[in-house]
């Protein structure tokens, strides 16, 4: 098989759970790359916060891109030139803002280096005391995370502004973000499926973390308009992903791969199953399969 392009989801994909691309999945990355075969990361983060791992793997040299936000932009790492598409608009974000204010959970609106953080009060207590409990400083953030109750996105989001109602949020987002326990966001995924289905995307990129975009905005569609910009086929790519947010992506690869920490229905979707992301399952799948 001719592999002419990578697309890989970046936190819980090419990322183990400390942050950083293991060192053999990376030698297998720099050797597809000297062989000619193009790398794209794409992520719900944004550029600021995906750039470091583009520099890492060289992609500045060999000609990488970036699918930031879920698909909002594509940034071209060797000319640092980016291509920004499908914000969502302060109305909308106030809607969803309004909406998810009914149930008990974190609410955050990200730009490109803001965050705006709705933390309700009986929940800002018990951040207190998981901050306390974990001894983080006294500086540390009190957002949520993907993947972590309390997590410091300060590297991608310097400016975080803590908020108690919708029309603090007076900016354009780039996505709104729905965070708590697992047990709970399940039951508010379920229910704002059905009333918000229809105007937004809604998919989950951990069993705690529930992310709502602009209808016609997704990682496989940033990927299907790379694809015709490089003149590669589907049959030439394969993409590696483990959320909801890589679905599309998946199904717009000639090989999609769910990494073995995926979820459930990405699983049920894709061509392939790999090893975990801690288990090296990118550099797993190259060689065992040679895809």
């Amino acid at each position: 098989m001719n592999i002419k392009m990578i697309a890989m989801d970046m936190d819980g994909t090419l990322l183990r759970h400390d942050d950083t691309i293991s060192t053999k999945t990376k030698e297998i990355l720099m050797e597809l790359q000297r062989q000619g075969t193009t790398l794209v990361l794409a992520s719900g983060r944004s550029h600021r916060r995906m750039l470091q791992y583009a520099k890492e793997l060289e992609m500045d040299q060999y000609g990488g891109w970036l699918i930031e936000v879920n698909g909002i932009a594509r940034y071209d790492v060797a000319t640092n030139q980016r291509y920004v598409s499908g914000r969502m608009p302060i109305e909308d974000a106030q809607e969803i803002f309004r909406y998810f204010q009914q149930y008990p959970v974190e609410i955050i609106g990200n730009l490109d280096a803001e965050m705006y953080d709705y933390i309700p009060e009986w929940m800002m207590e018990e951040k207190v005391a998981y901050m306390k409990e974990h001894q983080l400083p006294s500086d540390h953030p009190y957002t949520g995370g993907a993947f972590k109750f309390v997590y410091d996105a300060r590297n991608g989001y310097p400016d975080i502004y803590y908020i108690q109602k919708a029309a603090e949020l007076d900016k354009e987002v780039n996505k709104m973000c729905i965070t708590y326990h697992p047990e709970v966001i399940a039951k508010v995924e379920k229910q704002a499926r059905i009333d918000l289905g229809d105007q937004y995307w809604l998919g989950l990129t951990s069993p705690k973390w529930l992310e709502v975009m602009m209808k016609n905005v997704s990682k496989g569609h940033s990927l299907k308009y790379l694809m015709n910009q490089l003149n590669i086929d589907a049959k030439d790519v394969v993409a590696f992903g483990d959320g909801e947010n890589d679905l599309e992506m998946l199904q717009c690869a000639g090989t999609g791969i769910a990494m073995g920490n995926a979820l459930d229905v990405l699983k049920q979707h894709s061509s392939k199953v790999t090893l975990s992301n801690n288990d090296d399952g990118i550099y797993y799948a190259w060689v065992s399969w040679h895809v």
